[in-house]
């Protein structure tokens, strides 16, 4: 076994460790290894790595921003800023910004992973963990695979182990079909007699939670080669289903700590702070806060949703703490109130697809009862300028999103719902859609307040917004039901990014617009895939090109992966 398998400083793997062992019992051996120098170590305890690579999804800052610079604007769920807009918005291919999963996923997750299950192997004591690293590796695989395609998998993470540093691309259908086996075979492998998993993040070692998660995975899978391998898709949605799915209350959603904004070099290190929550914050948040594309205002405020005002907020950041996201000055009530009293007028001001903030800069009016609401800020603030820097205007991502305590997003109950909805209307299973469909609406909008502190949305809220006629369920009508059900998971993975786009592109819906904005690099359509680093073809050229070659005639990011096909 090589040495220094987590490849993190002993003091930031300690400061980890101890944080993430603190929501479960750990016994003195474990904290004698996390107190050991993994340096020095000639083996890593297997319940760590595992550890490492739950908060990796969410917790590595190299990793998450490709969600914010590509993925919310493939998504259409942010635009604005200069990131998101740069780089997806205006669809900018920059190898280094594609690479960011590639380069660290595979040298961390998944090494720690396939390591971690080669130091459990045939050990029928640590057989609860290597379930565990198991299912959480297939995870893995399938964000990579997802963006890329065809990718190492069988053959990956083995250089520390085996010397093989050049891993044979597996075809994404070679892959998703090793998924079905390897979820199968993980949940036959827990045993009550075995070792429990300690420092767990995700589920704290409930083994039960466990294998609910490996079906609902088995679900999500099958679901995305409905049109492929409808069939294969059929058979293993029902059998993961009658195995036993995440149930209702039931989220795998990772802890992390409220830990500091920096965003100097050791943060780049510690995982325990939830580093997607750290981006919408900004690193320099009076001049790039998270904007709210129009594609997601529309679809929440032109459908009276009740999530619009706890998910978007209109903020005037000019006193906004450059340390944590305390300072900024509520606008939300006045401009909502303003717009609603003066319907015809621009009140608040939407960043379309490929626009940046100041594309169309707004202009203050002084309407009442914004003028009120204005009047009260300077009294506070009587030096202030509400006619400066007015993107105020615009909507933007709210506070309780910005916290570093908030959970990394894998998979909700919520989500299971929609999937047996539209599992119901391919004729796979025999449960009432319309009653799916409704339940992970409210499930939705429960995460909210339950995850992330909002308001809770009431039952008045609710039942006012399934009733309208958009929301209401479209009895017999396939196509419309497909496009509700999928437009609300648009909704729901918000906070799970990766899930969105993978979701919107096997789906078809929501129905995006085609960024069209002057400014706009590639006009072939939104991106379906991210490209290869170019760095594989120094490194492994034979697989990389094997793999270029088995993909669309053109390959480029308008290439569609295996899965990614219109119904048969």
């Amino acid at each position: 076994m090589k040495k220094n398998i987590l490849s993190l400083s002993a003091s930031v793997l300690l400061s980890l460790s101890v944080a993430v062992l603190g929501l479960s019992s750990c016994s003195d051996k474990i904290y004698q290894e996390i107190n050991t120098d993994p340096a020095k170590a000639e083996t890593m305890n297997p319940t760590l790595q595992l550890t490492y690579a739950e908060l990796e999804i969410f917790g590595d800052m190299n990793y998450v921003d490709v969600h914010r610079l590509y993925v919310y604007a493939f998504t259409q769920q942010l635009m604005g800023c200069w990131n998101t807009t740069y780089y997806g918005g205006q669809q900018r291919v920059d190898d280094n910004e594609m690479s960011r999963p590639w380069n660290n996923l595979y040298a961390g997750a998944i090494r720690n992973l396939t390591d971690g299950l080669a130091h459990c192997n045939g050990n029928a004591d640590m057989a609860n963990i290597e379930a565990a690293l198991r299912i959480f590796r297939v995870y893995v695989i399938s964000l990579l695979t997802d963006y890329y395609g065809d990718v190492p998998d069988s053959e990956a993470g083995l250089a520390y182990l085996t010397g093989n540093s050049k891993p044979r691309y597996d075809t994404q259908e070679e892959i998703y079909h090793r998924f079905f086996t390897e979820l199968k075979t993980a949940v036959e492998m827990f045993n009550p007699q075995a070792k429990s998993i300690d420092s767990d993040p995700l589920f704290r070692g409930d083994v039960g939670s466990w294998k609910r998660f490996a079906n609902s995975l088995r679900m999500r899978f099958a679901m995305r080669l409905k049109n492929r391998l409808p069939e294969l898709a059929q058979q293993e949605f029902v059998e993961a289903l009658q195995a036993g799915a995440l149930d209702k209350g039931e989220n795998a959603c990772v802890q992390h700590l409220n830990v500091s904004y920096s965003f100097g070099q050791e943060s780049y290190k510690d995982f325990r702070g939830n580093a997607l929550a750290k981006y919408f914050y900004g690193n320099d948040p009076a001049n790039n806060p998270t904007y709210i594309c129009q594609t997601f205002w529309d679809q929440l405020y032109n459908n009276n949703d009740p999530r619009t005002t706890r998910l978007c907020r209109f903020y005037i950041d000019d006193f906004m703490s450059l340390s944590e996201a305390t300072g900024r000055i509520d606008m939300t009530d006045a401009v909502m109130a303003t717009q609603a009293k003066y319907p015809s007028s621009k009140i608040i001001h939407k960043i379309g697809p490929g626009k940046f903030s100041w594309t169309d800069w707004p202009s203050y009016n002084a309407y009442s009862p914004l003028k009120e609401r204005v009047a009260e800020v300077l009294t506070e603030h009587p030096t202030y300028n509400p006619k400066k820097n007015p993107r105020w205007l615009m909507p933007k991502l709210a506070n309780n999103f910005l916290r570093s305590d908030n959970p990394g997003v894998i998979m909700t109950y919520a989500e299971v719902c929609f999937l047996k909805a539209e599992a119901t209307l391919e004729g796979w299973i025999a449960e009432p859609a319309a009653a799916l469909y409704y339940e992970g609406i409210e499930e939705a909008m429960k995460l909210l307040s339950d995850y992330y502190g909002c308001e809770v949305i009431t039952q008045e809220e609710y039942e006012t917004y399934v009733s309208q006629d958009a929301i209401l369920f479209a009895e017999g009508d396939k196509d419309k039901c497909l496009e509700q059900i999928n437009t609300q998971a648009w909704i729901l993975h918000f906070h799970n990014p990766a899930e969105c786009w993978a979701n919107v592109r096997r789906s078809n819906y929501p129905a995006l617009q085609e960024p069209t904005y002057k400014e706009v690099i590639d006009r072939g359509g939104i991106p379906v895939r991210l490209c290869y680093p170019l760095k594989e073809e120094t490194y492994n050229i034979e697989e990389y090109e094997a793999a270029r070659n088995r993909a669309e005639a053109d390959y480029n990011w308008h290439a569609h992966v295996w899965w990614d096909v219109d119904p048969q």
